[in-house]
């Protein structure tokens, strides 16, 4: 099978440009360099205009080595392939959260070989104010967290955890709950919202859990709802994201849709896959079976709806 590997050496602070040309020799020496080539990004979007080039050149796979984004951006290109061109990732970046949904190991020669070798199939892209998003997407304090994650990331150049919990630190302080208009599926939910996050998948900021519920391929969206929380309460349901515990606090709701708009006051930050994307007001959606994806051996598997879930089109009224 033809594959292209799109790299992007920004992604990981380096950590692209350290391993990835080692494992492009590995893999060449044990593939042959007939049916696999090679193509590096040069700025944003890049990805997404190389990914469907290659997709109407005819390559049966793409496969996106960088992070998150770069994987956005490749499944952007690959989406209208209708089965004719798979999509696998080799994680390099920052964060890499998809990985721990889709299953895609960590190590990058294993991922590698995995993205040559494993079966593909359906995957659902998110839609977010006429763009798309593989992981989670979401309004508010995380959106704001997002920035500062990005600002911080540039200036100390890390990666991982600890620069999202800083950036978590530094907006706690400064970010408060919006009052919110969120409608789900004809479902009305009127209050004050510390953020909504639009789980496709289920993992973001390098590890926390936030929408334990979603999965890839159900053709859904699950929308976890934060109520307003105060600073210390915030502090306290922290440590609880990490494993999914945060969905039993009796401020939090999951709501499982296929549409959802949000409007607030004052306008709250937008992102998508940890990038912004704008401001409120925003709608989302779900693209079912979008992408082909390779997935790896260790899928996560979606944690059960909470009693205090809502279930899509059927469930009563919030308003």
């Amino acid at each position: 099978m033809k594959t292209l590997f799109i790299v992007n050496y920004v992604a990981g602070r380096g950590r692209t440009q350290r391993s990835w040309p080692l494992v492009w020799q590995q893999i060449q020496q044990a593939h042959g360099s007939d049916e696999i080539e090679m193509a590096v990004t040069a700025a944003p979007l890049d990805a997404t205009r190389i990914a469907q080039e290659a997709q109407a050149e005819g390559y049966g796979r793409v496969v996106a080595v960088g992070g998150d984004g770069t994987l956005a951006e490749v499944a952007d290109g690959v989406r209208h392939a209708q089965g004719r061109t798979s999509l696998a990732f080799v994680p390099t970046g920052a964060g890499c959260d998809f990985r721990r949904t889709s299953g895609v190991p960590s190590d990058v020669l294993a991922a590698a070989e995995l993205a040559l070798a494993g079966p593909a199939s359906p995957a659902d892209l998110g839609t977010v104010g006429g763009t798309t998003f593989l992981n989670v997407a979401g309004v508010g304090f995380d959106a704001e967290v997002a920035a500062e994650d990005h600002r911080l990331r540039d200036r100390y150049s890390s990666t991982g955890t600890v620069p999202y919990i800083r950036a978590v630190m530094h907006v706690l302080w400064q970010y408060r709950a919006r009052q919110m208009r969120i409608v789900a599926d004809g479902q009305v939910f009127d209050g004050r919202f510390l953020l909504v996050a639009v789980g496709n998948a289920q993992y973001y900021g390098g590890g926390m859990r936030i929408v334990p519920t979603a999965s890839l391929d159900d053709g859904m969206l699950d929308v976890m709802l934060a109520g307003d929380y105060s600073v210390p309460q915030t502090l306290g349901l922290l440590p609880r994201v990490y494993g999914g515990g945060h969905l039993s606090s009796p401020k939090i709701r999951v709501v499982r849709c296929r549409t959802l708009t949000i409007e607030a006051e004052p306008a709250a930050s937008v992102h998508r896959d940890g990038e912004l994307n704008g401001t409120t007001p925003v709608e989302f959606g779900i693209i079912p079976g979008a992408v082909n994806f390779v997935y790896g051996p260790q899928r996560a598997v979606p944690a059960a709806l909470p009693t205090t879930a809502l279930h899509g089109a059927g469930a009563p009224q919030a308003e």
